[in-house]
C-alpha cells in the first residue's frame, strides 16, 4: 500500500468515526493531516477536500502525463510522500 493510500484510508476513517475532525479537515487539510500522520506538506504541494453531496459527485482524475519544467524537476529529486515515499 502506497503512502498516499495509508494517508487516504487513515482519513477517510477518522472522519467516519468524528464529525468534529470531519469539518477540521475540510477546513484546514494541510494541519490536520500533518497533526495525524506526522508528515509536513511542501510548500508549494495544495491538498483540497472535497465533499459529495445528494446533488454532488466530484470525479478526481490521475495527473495529466504533460508535466511542466517545475513538475519534471519534482518528480526527478524522488518519489514524494503522496506517492508512496518512505514512511
Amino acid at each position: 500500500m502506497t503512502r498516499a493510500t495509508e494517508v487516504r484510508a487513515r482519513m477517510l476513517s477518522k472522519v467516519a468515526e468524528n464529525r468534529d475532525f470531519r469539518a477540521r479537515l475540510i477546513a484546514n487539510p494541510r494541519v490536520v493531516i500533518s497533526a495525524v500522520t506526522g508528515v509536513t506538506i511542501p510548500n508549494g504541494f495544495n491538498v483540497v477536500v472535497l465533499e459529495d453531496s445528494a446533488n454532488t459527485v466530484h470525479l478526481v482524475l490521475p495527473p495529466s502525463s504533460d508535466l511542466t519544467e517545475a513538475e519534471l524537476e519534482m518528480v526527478s529529486g524522488g518519489a514524494p510522500w503522496w506517492y508512496g515515499g518512505p514512511d
